[in-house]
């Protein structure tokens, strides 16, 4: 099982203000204040801790269901520039981040994380469809596994739970893939288990 999360740099530095009162507290632990304090970009490191929570939190809304908002409990460590790990109740996810120049980028998964082939696609959303995120994205999440799979494209489609958590339908087969979807402001990516 798979979770992921990504943050468009220059939108957050509009959008958010993290070095405002009392943010750091909410959001992150005593050692990933840490983190961001010796950090060389202490920016990425925010944003870089911010998607590996978000990334996690993915994966166990997934297993345990529920949507709550509440970043703390989610704990992370920095292992290399690139893994880390998040644990909250008991439950360890691995993670890998990418941090490029325009976005930073984060896949979890869970310890119980299938042998099957993880498709991941990272890109960027053209400006015109800008006022149709969801469309493009879950376009580009049919045609990925179209392509992929074979499968006919009028047969797969995406679905969200009661919780609003998406999985793939490929209804000739009739079996739920769960798809993981993250976008913010011109940058999406999905992971599809």
């Amino acid at each position: 099982m798979t979770g992921n999360d990504i943050v468009d740099m220059a939108t957050a530095a509009v959008e958010s203000n993290w070095r405002r009162k009392g943010f750091l507290e909410k959001i992150f632990t005593l050692t990933e204040q840490q983190y961001i304090r010796e950090a060389a970009v202490p920016e990425e490191m925010v944003w870089k801790l911010w998607s590996m929570k978000e990334s996690a939190y993915k994966i166990y809304t997934r297993q345990y269901g529920g949507r709550f908002f509440s970043p703390l409990p989610f704990i992370c460590t920095i292992l290399t520039q690139t893994a880390g790990k998040v644990n909250i109740n008991n439950n360890a996810y691995q993670t890998n981040t990418v941090t490029a120049e325009n976005f930073i980028y984060s896949i979890s998964k869970s310890g119980i994380q299938s042998n099957n082939a993880l498709l991941n696609c990272c890109f960027r959303i053209p400006h015109q469809y800008h006022h149709n995120k969801q469309s493009f994205i879950y376009n580009k999440i049919i045609n990925h596994y179209y392509k992929v799979t074979g499968y006919k494209k009028s047969d797969i489609s995406i679905i969200k739970d009661k919780n609003g958590i998406p999985s793939l339908l490929v209804a000739k087969v009739d079996f739920l893939i769960p798809v993981s979807i993250t976008h913010h402001g011109d940058y999406a990516a999905f992971t599809i288990d």
